[in-house]
C-alpha cells in the first residue's frame, strides 16, 4: 500500500514538473514572438528611433494586461499610462522609455515589472500647398519627400477646381499666342517700314523663332509684309515717276520758246532798220505815210511777241519747280509716313515688353496650379519640410529625394519661378531713334523746295 502511494507521488511530481516545463516552454514561445513582432514593428527605427509626438505606442507590461496599451505621445511629449499617468515619450529610444515606464511600476505597483516597447504606428506626416488632395497621410519606411507627394495626388490643384483652372489655363495660353504672333507681325513691319526709310531694295527681317508661333506662320507674316513692302515701293516709283516725265516736256517746251523768242528778236532788228529807212525817206518826201504805219505796226506786234514769249518760257519754269516741289513733297509726305507708322510699331512693341512676360507668368501660375509645367518653368517647385526638434520647428529646403520622418510637414510651394524681364532688342526697340532728325522737316523743306522752283523761272536775256 505504501508502494503504491509512493509510485502515485511520484508520478504527480512528474507530471508537476512536465507541467512547469511546458508553462516556461509557452512563456519563452510566447516572449520571443513578441520579441520577433516587435523588431518587425519597430523598423526602421529600432532602437536607434527617438519617439515623436503623434507615435502610438505598443506597451505590454508582462502578467499585467490593465496596464498594457498602445496610448499616443501628446504634443505635449507625455504619453499617459494606467495608475502611472503621464511618462515624457518625446526624443527617448524604446530602451530608454522601457527603463522608464519599468522604474514608475517600481514605485510601489508592481514588484520588479518586465516592459516591452513598441512602435504600433508613426505619427503621420503633413502635406502641403500645390498638391491636389493636402492632408495627413501614414509615414512608411523610406518615406522621401516624392512619395508624399504622390500620395497627395501629385502637384495641382483638386479635381473640384480643375474645371475652372483649365479654362482659366487656356486662356492664358491664348493671350501668349496671341501677343507672340503680335510681337512677330510688330517685327516683320519695323523692319519693313526701316527698309522703306532707308530706300532698302529688301527687307533684312531679324530673327523671329519663339516657342509659340509656329515657322509656318512666321513664314506667312515674313511673305505679307515683302507683299506690303513691294507694293509700296512700286506705288511711290510710279507717282514718281509720273511727275519726272512732265520734265522732259515742259523743257522742250520751253528750249522751242526761246528759239522763237531768238527769231522774234532778229525780226524785231531788221525791222528796226527798215523803220529807220522809212523815217529817212518821210523827210525827203519819198515815202508814203500809210507804209510808214505798216511798219510801225509791225514792230508793234514782233514786240507784243516776244513779251509773250516770255512769259509762256516763265510759266514752264514756273510749272518744272511746281512739278520739282511736288515730287519733293511727295517724298517727303512718303518719308513722314513710314516715321509715323513706325513710331507707332515700336510704341506698340515697347508695350509688349510689359505685357508679354506679365501673360507669361499668368500662364505659368495657370500651369502649375493644373500640375503641368511650361517653358518658363525649368526648375522644380520649392518644397519645405518642417521637422520638431525638441520644443523648437526647423525648416529644411527639400529636393525631391528628401527622406521624411514622422510628424514631417511637407509644404510644396509654387511652380512659379521669376521670369526675367526680356531685352528691349528681343522686341526690336531701339532705345533712341535718329531717323527723325535724319528725315527733313515739313515746313523748312517745303520752303526750300518752292524757293529753288522760283529760283529756277529766270526771265530770258
Amino acid at each position: 500500500m505504501i508502494s503504491i502511494f509512493g509510485k502515485q507521488r511520484r508520478r504527480q511530481a512528474r507530471w508537476c514538473s512536465l507541467a512547469a516545463g511546458g508553462r516556461a516552454l509557452a512563456i519563452f514561445v510566447i516572449l520571443h514572438a513578441w520579441t520577433i513582432d516587435l523588431a518587425t514593428a519597430q523598423s526602421p527605427a529600432g532602437q536607434t528611433y527617438r519617439i515623436m509626438a503623434g507615435d502610438k505606442i505598443g506597451v505590454t507590461v508582462f502578467g499585467q494586461p490593465d496596464l498594457s496599451g498602445e496610448p499616443t505621445v501628446d504634443q505635449s511629449g507625455n504619453l499617459r499610462l494606467p495608475i502611472i499617468g503621464d511618462i515624457y515619450a518625446v526624443n527617448l529610444t524604446l530602451s530608454e522609455l522601457e527603463r522608464s515606464i519599468a522604474h514608475s511600476l517600481e514605485q510601489g505597483y508592481v514588484r520588479n515589472p518586465t516592459v516591452s516597447v513598441k512602435i504600433a504606428e508613426f505619427g503621420p506626416i503633413y502635406v502641403l500647398g500645390m498638391v491636389r488632395t493636402p492632408g495627413l497621410y501614414p509615414y512608411r519606411e523610406g518615406l522621401s519627400v516624392l512619395g508624399a507627394i504622390a500620395r497627395a495626388g501629385g502637384i495641382g490643384v483638386s479635381e473640384s477646381r480643375q474645371g475652372g483652372v483649365l479654362g482659366d489655363l487656356l486662356q492664358a495660353e491664348e493671350r501668349v499666342r496671341v501677343l507672340e504672333i503680335s510681337r512677330m507681325a510688330l517685327l516683320a513691319k519695323r523692319s519693313r517700314l526701316i527698309a522703306l526709310q532707308n530706300g532698302d531694295d529688301r527687307i533684312d527681317f531679324p530673327d523671329m523663332s519663339g516657342p509659340v508661333v509656329d515657322p509656318a506662320r512666321i513664314a506667312q507674316i515674313r511673305d505679307g509684309e515683302q507683299r506690303a513692302f513691294i507694293a509700296e515701293r512700286e506705288a511711290a516709283q510710279q507717282e514718281t515717276e509720273a511727275l519726272r516725265k512732265q520734265l522732259p516736256r515742259l523743257e522742250a517746251e520751253i528750249a522751242s520758246l526761246n528759239r522763237q523768242a531768238e527769231l522774234e528778236l532778229q525780226q524785231r532788228n531788221l525791222n528796226h532798220e527798215l523803220v529807220a529807212d522809212y523815217e529817212q525817206l518821210m523827210k525827203t518826201g519819198l515815202a508814203r505815210k500809210s507804209t510808214y504805219i505798216e511798219v510801225k505796226r509791225e514792230e508793234a506786234r514782233i514786240e507784243g511777241n516776244i513779251g509773250r514769249l516770255k512769259t509762256d518760257s516763265l510759266k514752264a519754269e514756273l510749272s518744272i519747280g511746281e512739278l520739282q516741289f511736288k515730287i519733293t513733297e511727295l517724298h517727303n509726305g512718303y518719308q513722314r509716313r513710314v516715321m509715323t507708322e513706325l513710331r507707332e510699331t515700336e510704341r506698340s512693341l515697347l508695350e509688349l515688353t510689359v505685357t508679354l512676360p506679365a501673360a507669361q507668368r499668368t500662364r505659368a501660375a495657370r500651369a502649375q496650379q493644373f500640375g503641368l509645367l511650361t517653358a518658363e518653368q525649368v526648375q522644380q517647385p520649392a518644397i519645405t519640410v518642417t521637422r520638431a526638434k525638441g520644443t523648437t520647428n526647423v525648416k529644411h529646403d527639400a529636393a525631391i529625394d528628401f527622406p521624411l520622418q514622422p510628424g514631417d510637414v511637407v509644404q510644396v510651394g509654387s511652380l512659379f519661378p521669376p521670369v526675367p524681364e526680356l531685352p528691349l532688342d528681343q522686341f526690336g526697340v531701339s532705345r533712341e531713334k535718329t531717323a527723325q532728325s535724319e528725315a527733313p522737316s515739313r515746313t523748312g523743306d517745303a520752303m526750300a523746295a518752292r524757293a529753288a522752283a522760283v529760283g529756277s523761272a529766270r526771265p530770258l536775256d
